[in-house]
């Protein structure tokens, strides 16, 4: 007989409370920046789309706050947009390959075991954000679409904005968090600097300023953009910071 799965044996990105006191040993704990995104504390009655869900923290949060939650996630480690074509993807799914089961361990077995676990009602969908649109979900939009610190890893994020704005409702919020570059001399002008070789991991592409993101939701196709917030984000098991703002959008 198999060995029934425990925690331990997936990636967690999240910590994420699976009931009963048991916390997930995840790279980022959320829960301490959670005002920094300003989403409604009662979310009773909304339909909700968590982009990257990742290891499902967001989608979890919202689902117990009330709303109807769609939480969307690659269906591969092959679907990530990798730095330098595809020798860059070669590098860099190699140390994935190495690990047995790997695109359970990576991509789906920890939220899986987490919706089990806490027996949620998350609708899970395997699409890229590229393949947003209300199509996806038969015709329908959202009151709360949310992207988190997913825009450094897109080779093409203005595309990737335009799809959440397909797919947000047009008296909805889309909630963007985005790794967060302040240069003084730039701040009046929207700025973005490219990540590229300087990630090990081929997976980094931009970071930019708050003006950057304002525009880029503004070309995206979004008439009012308001930053409401920067918080720095910090991993831990390694001594590294991510600075991050938090941008609403509306149409």
């Amino acid at each position: 007989m198999p060995k029934q799965k425990t925690a331990s044996d997936f990636y967690w990105y999240h910590c994420v409370d699976l009931g009963n006191g048991q916390i997930t040993d995840g790279d980022y704990a959320m829960a301490q920046y959670l005002p920094h995104y300003h989403f409604p504390d009662d979310m009773t009655g909304m339909k909700v789309l968590d982009v990257g869900r990742a290891s499902g923290y967001f989608a979890f949060e919202f689902e117990d706050r009330g709303a109807d939650v769609t939480a969307t996630e690659l269906r591969s480690i092959n679907d990530w947009d990798f730095v330098g074509g595809e020798e860059g993807r070669k590098a860099s799914m190699a140390k994935y390959l190495e690990h047995p089961d790997f695109e359970d361990y990576f991509i789906k077995g920890a939220f899986n075991y987490a919706h089990s676990v806490r027996k949620s009602k998350v609708k899970k969908v395997a699409a890229s954000v590229y393949d947003l649109s209300p199509a996806l979900f038969g015709g329908q939009k959202f009151d709360l679409v949310f992207a988190g610190s997913i825009t450094s890893h897109l080779k093409s994020p203005i595309v990737a904005l335009e799809k959440l704005f397909s797919v947000t409702a047009d008296t909805g919020t889309c909630i963007v968090s985005a790794p967060f570059l302040d240069v003084v001399e730039m701040r009046e002008l929207p700025f973005m600097a490219m990540v590229g070789r300087s990630d090990p991991d081929l997976r980094s592409w931009w970071v930019l300023n708050a003006k950057g993101l304002s525009e880029l939701l503004y070309a995206a196709g979004f008439k009012v953009v308001r930053v409401l917030s920067h918080f720095n984000l910090e991993h831990l098991k390694e001594p590294s910071v991510f600075p991050h703002i938090v941008a609403h959008a509306m149409k």
